[in-house]
Formats: C-alpha cells, structure tokens, sequence
C-alpha cells in the first residue's frame, strides 16, 4: 500500500472479486492496477492517514461549501482532487457504491448506451453509473474545492540553531 500511496494516484474504485468479496482497485501512474482486499472506506482512511488529512474535518469544511453533505470530493493537494463517482451497485448494506477519479487524469467523459464512461489519461475507461449532468456537477464541486482549498502543511520559520556540543570519549 506504501508503495501505492508513493506513486501518483489516479483512481480509487471499489470492486467485487470473486473468492475475495468486498475489495478496492487502484490505479496509479506508472502502476499496474493493483486489487487490497479492503473496503474503499478503510482505503481511504489509509489514504487520509498517509496524507495527514482528517477526512470527517474536510467532509464538513467542503461540504458546506458546495452544499453537498454526503458527496465531498476529496483534496490530497491542490492539484489532487478526487470526485465521486457511483461506479457499482452495492451488494450488501455497508459496501460502497462510489469510487473516486483524480480529475486531473479524466481526459473524457462520455455517455454511452448503459451508462457514463469515464477516460482516463493512461487509455484506462471506468463506466459510471451516473448521469452526464451528475458527473458535471461533481466536476464543478472539485473545481470549486481546488479554488477553495488551503494548503494546511506546517509552516515553521527556520532560525539557524547552533548547536555546541563537546564529544567526549573515553576509552
């Protein structure tokens, strides 16, 4: 997962796999698409973790924000926004039905006979289960949450410490 997270991460989809159930596929730049047998919730808790992101917090901050309580795309940086998009119908009550898309690696979006298709920038399509305006409208939210979003890394002023230490070895 380590690894994952240090690549630039493009998708974050939940899938059913057979003899595994409920997992996470993920898709990175550089990567193979690689299949956790973890919830897309639990991945991305870890997700946050890595990113020191406190995902309820960003939740009700950007919530508010673009009037949407439940549907929050989610910022890793300014550059890395993750919309939802409802990419399965879940199985069982607690299973996730949205996935989340980095909007800089959407190069189209089309709608097709069954459903939207979302095309990302390695040639990799995900067919949504969402309208063209529901995915415009989530567009719209990220754009709005790249506008809005504050770089919250710790900014400390470096002052030159000198540290005067004596070494003393015996022997």
């Amino acid at each position: 997962m380590e690894r994952v997270l240090n690549e630039e991460l493009m998708a974050i989809l939940p899938q059913y796999v057979d003899n595994r159930g409920n997992c996470t596929k993920i898709y990175a730049v550089g990567l193979e698409p690689l299949i956790l047998d973890k919830s897309i919730k639990t991945i991305l808790r870890l997700i946050g973790k890595h990113y020191m992101i406190d995902l309820k917090e960003l939740k009700k901050r950007y919530g508010a924000l673009v009037s949407s309580p439940n549907l929050v795309p989610i910022p890793l940086s300014k550059r890395d926004i993750f919309i939802p998009f409802k990419t399965r119908v879940p199985m069982y009550k607690n299973d996730g039905a949205f996935g989340y898309i980095n909007m800089r690696h959407i190069e189209k979006i089309r709608e097709e006979k069954e459903s939207t298709v979302v095309y990302l920038s390695n040639g990799v399509y995900i067919p949504c289960l969402c309208s063209l305006s529901t995915i415009d409208k989530h567009m719209r939210n990220g754009n709005i949450v790249s506008r809005c979003y504050e770089d919250r890394s710790m900014k400390i002023k470096e002052e030159e410490v000198v540290y005067n230490a004596r070494v003393i070895i015996t022997r």
